[in-house]
């Protein structure tokens, strides 16, 4: 084996050492204790795919079309007034995917 093939080998195991021991994002932490909540029994069904994004100290669940949304004091309440599970994370923004019963 020649030092170059050596030097992609190494570099091979330590990347896959860096992916399995670093710790893992707390936005998807986050989503996994959001996504297991019990809904509320009046929880409602958006049309679409909605975000949730932060403002005025709380969480707003947000039409990604239109803009147009709803204010809650936290994002575990949010998910909990609406049928959506939480499915992605990006700019302080989490995104939710409808749940089809």
């Amino acid at each position: 084996m020649g030092i170059a093939a050596y030097n992609r080998g190494s570099r091979a195991i330590a990347e896959q050492i860096r992916r399995e021991y670093s710790p893992r994002p707390i936005e998807f932490e986050i989503m996994d204790r959001a996504n297991p909540l019990p809904k509320y029994p009046d929880a409602g069904t958006p049309f679409t795919n909605i975000d949730f994004a932060f403002s005025h100290g709380g969480c707003w669940a947000v039409c990604p079309k239109t803009g147009f949304g709803y204010w809650y004091p936290t994002l575990f309440e949010a998910v909990r007034r609406w049928n959506v599970r939480l499915i992605g994370y990006t700019n302080g923004t989490y995104h939710a995917e409808v749940i089809t019963k």
